[in-house]
């Protein structure tokens, strides 16, 4: 059964005039699929393809305001955002409610008036892929002249809506550069801090391993970042648990154990006690049935090698290993059996004829030389 993905957007009309969008997720072309079940990959997707057409309702709109919370994600299909935002006839508000961080800096920025909260976060940088396997260095020289091309997009788009000069930008794309709310206005990439003190502080925390970020109450990978700002804690374990369980169970990835121990150190400690104790039942059972069994084997060689030995043996297992060695000791006796046979020139050996049976008939020569050997047997001639 084919399962529906759940959007990281939603689109809200107010009256006839205005609208409001949410965008709360990572950019991409479109919702990712699993490989082995073509289901949707469970995570929040701004997918641009269906965005986009979602977006086409709108165009009667004279206002619409975009809240964006992104990790960003695929460059071209932010700045296809970008530019259909742009390509509206109504004012276009961006409102930056925690981070609009790459791709989702590029969206930010097609807003008419770009406002941003205190602690909110601006990031930009250059464009990175993902190479695996062997390469030449024509090959390596085209995928350099690709990023190249990627920087240039952004870095125009970011020359055009800061009023920068292009070595200053570049410079900043360079540097992945982060700005705070008032930092942003300053730098041109935002028009305006929202001034409210209602409005609950952005709090932005990195996971014990560096891999995921909270903005406020979303988490987000944090993979394709690569300068961090040092005023981003890191969480520990234990806040961390906190974080993610106070954001309904959002799903954190862990690749292992230590991962794993840090997050839950209860529940593996409980898992460990009881793996213990299931393990210690199972090698006491194991050994008290090689017990039973080791005077019927007759190999003590064998029973310690079950016991203690590299490969260690079910008594099941010992009980058929000492089968194929009884085997193995019966196909040898008979082997050398054989060897004796042959050995022994029995073959060549003719029976008695028995009582009754009748001699066949012999020449006169033959029977002169068996009376003649008959003589010498006696002693005579």
């Amino acid at each position: 059964m084919k399962h529906t993905a759940k959007k990281a957007y939603n689109i809200v009309e107010i009256g006839q005039d205005e609208a409001e969008i949410n965008l709360y997720g990572e950019v991409v072309d479109t919702h990712p699929l699993d490989w082995w079940t073509g289901e949707p990959v469970p995570g929040n997707f701004i997918a641009q393809d269906e965005f986009l057409q979602e977006l086409e309702r709108l165009r009667s709109k004279r206002k619409i305001t975009v809240h964006i919370n992104s990790v960003g994600g695929d460059l071209y299909a932010g700045i296809a955002i970008y530019n259909r935002l742009k390509s509206l006839s109504a004012q276009v508000i961006t409102i930056n409610d925690g981070l609009a961080a790459s791709a989702g800096s590029v969206i930010f920025e097609a807003g008419d008036v770009r406002k941003v909260h205190t602690g909110s976060n601006i990031m930009i940088h250059s464009a990175a892929t993902l190479l695996c396997g062997f390469f030449q260095i024509l090959e390596l020289d085209q995928v350099r002249r690709e990023l190249e091309a990627h920087n240039k997009a952004a870095l125009n788009l970011y020359v055009e809506r800061t009023g920068r000069p292009l070595e200053e930008i570049q410079t900043l794309i360079e540097a992945e550069t982060w700005m705070t709310g008032q930092e942003a206005v300053d730098m041109g990439f935002a028009d305006e801090v929202i001034a409210d003190d209602a409005q609950e502080p952005v709090v932005l925390r990195l996971s014990p391993d560096r891999t995921q970020m909270m903005v406020g109450k979303m988490q987000v990978a944090a993979r394709c970042f690569g300068h961090i700002p040092a005023s981003i804690p890191v969480a520990t374990a234990v806040e961390w648990q906190q974080l993610t369980n106070q954001t309904g169970g959002t799903q954190v990835e862990i690749e292992n154990l230590e991962q794993l121990r840090a997050a839950y150190p209860s529940l593996v400690e409980q898992a460990e006690t009881a793996a213990y104790a299931k393990g210690g039942a199972e090698e006491r059972a194991r050994m008290q049935g090689i017990e039973n069994i080791a005077a019927a084997i007759g190999n003590a060689e064998l029973v310690k090698n079950a016991k203690y030995g590299d490969h260690r043996m079910t008594a099941e297992q010992l009980a058929f290993a000492a089968m194929q060695a009884q085997a193995a000791i019966g196909a040898v006796m008979l082997e050398n059996m054989g060897a004796d046979v042959q050995n022994s020139n029995t073959a060549q050996v003719l029976p008695t004829p028995a009582l009754g049976t009748e001699m066949p008939m012999q020449t006169e020569e033959e029977q002169a030389v068996n009376l003649l050997c008959t003589r010498i047997a006696n002693g005579g001639m």
